[in-house]
């Protein structure tokens, strides 16, 4: 099932489940479908907490739409409900997933089709992602040894590993997130000239801005539009060349999303 909205997400997260032991832990599970080492429970229980919130999502994304009876196509929150609030870490798989039965995935798969061709969201390719997030983890070795300014370099290390962990909860939370980090790192130079002007002379600092350029031109490219301020644009003109970047006044420019 495509990942291009909340409900084919949901389904394809619940579908690995079904095909888990049924006998097996719960914790060892969630870890495995999410991709959370087993010990780490915060994130852990994090992420679950994401997979339930995509109930949300789903509603709001059918609330968009014209004549559809959201009431119908919610009918089966109940049995999640269910699961999610008897969800245990410490005992069985079978204790959550028991719950989730042939209308749940039925429903979720209409709702998914109806979603997929009415309000599609955009996909990042794996290949795209993983070369994306590669580049992140190497990035960020290199920024923790620069000699950048203490605040430039938390700023940069804290896009970097936003990045890092929307790809890893991609599966959840769809492209969304990888745009608005981007959206959101081309924002601040509208409001902190400091991160940027040194780009062309500071070797770690362009290495930064060049890791975001490409990353905001692979975004606009496969995911659709990104929005990005005047100032923005005259400093990096590469993003020009991208029909898919919109250029907006700095005064009309949300510049922190994250």
């Amino acid at each position: 099932m495509d990942v291009n909205n909340s409900a084919g997400r949901l389904l394809n997260i619940l579908m690995e489940g079904k095909e888990a032991n049924p006998n097996e832990n719960c914790k060892k599970v969630w870890s495995r479908i999410l991709n959370v080492e087993e010990d780490n429970s915060f994130v852990l229980v994090g992420r679950i907490g994401k997979v339930f919130s995509l109930v949300d999502n789903i509603s709001t994304e059918l609330k968009k739409l014209d004549n559809v009876d959201v009431n119908r196509y919610m009918s089966w929150t109940k049995y999640l409900d269910t699961a999610f609030s008897r969800c245990n870490l410490e005992s069985s798989w079978n204790d959550f997933i028991k719950h989730i039965n042939e209308p749940v995935l039925d429903y979720l798969h209409m709702t998914s089709g109806m979603l997929s061709t009415n309000c599609p969201q955009p996909v990042l390719p794996k290949s795209e992602l993983d070369n994306i997030y590669d580049g992140a983890k190497v990035l960020i070795g290199k920024i923790i040894d620069s000699e950048l300014p203490p605040n430039i370099k938390q700023y940069f290390l804290s896009q970097l590993r936003k990045i890092i962990i929307a790809i890893e909860e991609y599966k959840i939370t769809g492209s969304a997130e990888v745009v608005d980090i981007v959206e959101a790192t081309f924002g601040k130079a509208v409001l902190s000239k400091d991160i940027i002007e040194g780009k062309d002379t500071n070797e770690d600092m362009g290495n930064f801005w060049k890791f975001m350029t490409r990353t905001a031109l692979i975004v606009s490219t496969v995911a659709g539009v990104i929005q990005i301020a005047d100032y923005t644009a005259k400093t990096f003109p590469e993003l020009n060349s991208s029909e898919r970047v919109i250029v907006l006044p700095a005064n009309e420019f949300k510049s922190e999303k994250a």
